[in-house]
Order: structure tokens, then C-alpha cells, then sequence
């Protein structure tokens, strides 16, 4: 009997919450390809693809999609990478002025598409990753940039 009335208590509560979508955020780059699409993992240590790939000319401006603090900025292995707060944000091939606690507006330049390693070698050399992650995971990018197509079944 406790059960059930903590599962109807969870109900209720949950119905009662305000269901908001959220905020659609400006493209990364205005005009844009996407040579990888997200796919989620199965598991949480499981291959997929926890982003998307953006096709991009050298030097080519990245700009931030929201408004938030650069949590960091600089080299991982062999690529420069910048990170921002709020849900996770983060670009990998951007080379970037900007540091730790400094305030980006949504619009702002983040950086510019480069390589700092001529050796890098990745699944697309011309792209740059984007990728949002929250406490849950890796979330999909279109969800954010307004661009996630319906899903349909395929009968």
C-alpha cells in the first residue's frame, strides 16, 4: 500500500511541474553542414558518435550558442578544445583567446576552426565536434539548435 502511494505521489507530482522545452540557442556557425550526426551510446561507456561534426574552412569562426562561462580552454592530447558552463558545451579543433571565468555572450566568437597538430587524425579532418552534456550525459545538439527532425515510424 506505502508503494503505491509513493508512486502516485510521484504522478501527481510530475504532472503538476510545468513542462518547458528548451531554449533554442544561435547556430554555432551561421551557415552550417553536418558531416556526423549524434548517436547516442547504448551504454554509458558504449561507441557513438556523442555529438555533431560541423564541416568547416580554416579559420573559419566558431560563435557561442548561449551565453555562459568559459569553464576551459586549451590543448587535450592532440586537439584545443573549449568548454562552457551551464549544460557542458564543447568544441574541439577551436583555437580560442579566451579563458577560464571569462563571460561569453550568446553571438560572441569563441574561437576559429584550427588544428594545432599536423599529425591529428580524425573520422572528418575539416570538421569541428560540438557536443552538450548535462549531470545525465551526452544530450543530442539539434535538441538545442532547433534542428532535431520528429521521429517517425517506419511501418
Amino acid at each position: 500500500m506505502f508503494r503505491l502511494l509513493a508512486i502516485l505521489s510521484t504522478l501527481i507530482t510530475l504532472a503538476s511541474q510545468e513542462f518547458r522545452p528548451p531554449e533554442i540557442w544561435a547556430k554555432p556557425i551561421p551557415f552550417f553542414q553536418v558531416e556526423h550526426q549524434f548517436s547516442a551510446p547504448v551504454s554509458l561507456y558504449g561507441s557513438g558518435h556523442r555529438g555533431l561534426d560541423f564541416v568547416l574552412e580554416a579559420e573559419q569562426s566558431v560563435l557561442a550558442p548561449t551565453s555562459g562561462l568559459v569553464t576551459f580552454s586549451g590543448p587535450v592530447v592532440d586537439r584545443n578544445i573549449i568548454t562552457s558552463s551551464g549544460y557542458l558545451l564543447s568544441f574541439e579543433q577551436i583555437c580560442s583567446s579566451l579563458l577560464p571565468g571569462d563571460f561569453v555572450r550568446r553571438g560572441q566568437e569563441l574561437g576559429k576552426f584550427c588544428s594545432i597538430n599536423e599529425d591529428f587524425e580524425s573520422h572528418c579532418e575539416s570538421c569541428v565536434h560540438f557536443s552538450v552534456r548535462s549531470d545525465r550525459g551526452y544530450l543530442n545538439p539539434e535538441l538545442f539548435l532547433g534542428t532535431l527532425m520528429p521521429s517517425f515510424l517506419k511501418l
